[in-house]
């Protein structure tokens, strides 16, 4: 499927109570072209940060941006956000979809280049660097179905090769909700999708001309209760969901139950705090009486 440099593209971003990273986002991608921008706000601050932003996204409508506010009411989670999101951002029937992290950038003339990596694949990515102008690295990755360890690039067969939630260039044929799967709130979604699209023989396309600038961190603090919970919680789900035989899945819970306290010591020294440790018990804990809490932090 041939998709021009020229396509209607519509925008979608979680924003998370950072109101003014999320309008530089949204700035990066109308400068780049994009007039349709979807917002879900996941802030759970009863709509301040977004009505924030409301007067200079009116202001954007101008210059002929059509822009639209989710408002769950609620921190829905990643997956739960995007696919909300998408529902809303095909139905302005574009022939692709942008799917960016609210504190990242677009980089000039990164749009029309990963509409032509559609070419190649139905899902493109592009390079990323930090803000602080940082060599540029893959946004894929590399994750170990036994283990639950994040490796190398060209790592063996008993590894996920997935994309990235961080921005996705996605054609509408697959831009369809759900995407990603909603039994993960904050982190392993993206590892799941890449699993799925392994399994659907769906490949995905690395874009070397596009970059967006990433400055990390915009949703959730490393080392926080909310980080910790959710990173282990996603561990835990991945061992069940990669898992092909129930013999695979049995030896990928064993191997976390060694990964996963290893990697919470080695945090609690780094952050000099048991958070970690209190994270991964939580979770652990919440999945073996199958609850989910999300631990959304109070709005200041």
């Amino acid at each position: 499927m041939h998709i021009e440099a020229s396509a209607n593209v519509g925008g979608l971003v979680l924003h998370f109570r950072t109101d003014m990273q999320t309008m530089e986002c949204v700035r990066s991608m109308v400068d780049e072209g994009i007039r349709i921008v979807v917002i879900v706000d996941n802030s759970n601050d009863e709509g301040r940060s977004a009505g924030r932003m409301r007067p200079a996204l009116e202001r954007m409508s101008g210059i002929g941006l059509v822009f639209e506010i989710v408002s769950p009411g609620r921190n829905l989670g990643f997956a739960r956000g995007v696919n909300a999101g998408l529902m809303r951002v095909v139905a302005y029937r574009p022939d692709a979809v942008l799917l960016i992290n609210s504190d990242a950038k677009l980089e000039s003339g990164s749009l029309a280049n990963l509409l032509r990596a559609l070419d190649r694949a139905p899902l493109a990515i592009p390079q990323v660097r930090g803000a602080a102008g940082a060599a540029e690295g893959s946004l894929s990755g590399w994750y170990h179905r036994a283990s639950g360890l994040q490796l190398g690039a060209g790592s063996s067969s008993h590894c996920v090769h997935y994309p990235s939630g961080c921005c996705l260039m996605l054609r509408t044929d697959i831009a369809r909700a759900p995407l990603l799967d909603e039994d993960f709130f904050f982190y392993g979604e993206d590892v799941e999708l890449g699993h799925e699209l392994g399994v659907r023989g769906i490949g995905f396309a690395e874009c070397s001309d596009a970059v967006i600038i990433h400055a990390g961190a915009g949703s959730a603090r490393n080392g926080s209760l909310f980080y910790e919970y959710h990173i282990n919680r996603g561990h835990w789900l991945l061992a069940v969901k990669l898992a092909g035989r129930p013999l695979e899945r049995v030896l990928y819970i064993a191997l976390r139950c060694v990964t996963l306290p290893l990697r919470a010591s080695i945090r609690c020294l780094r952050f000099r705090s048991l958070t970690p440790w209190r994270g991964l018990a939580a979770a652990s804990l919440d999945l073996i009486r199958g609850r989910c809490r999300d631990l959304t932090p109070p709005a200041a």
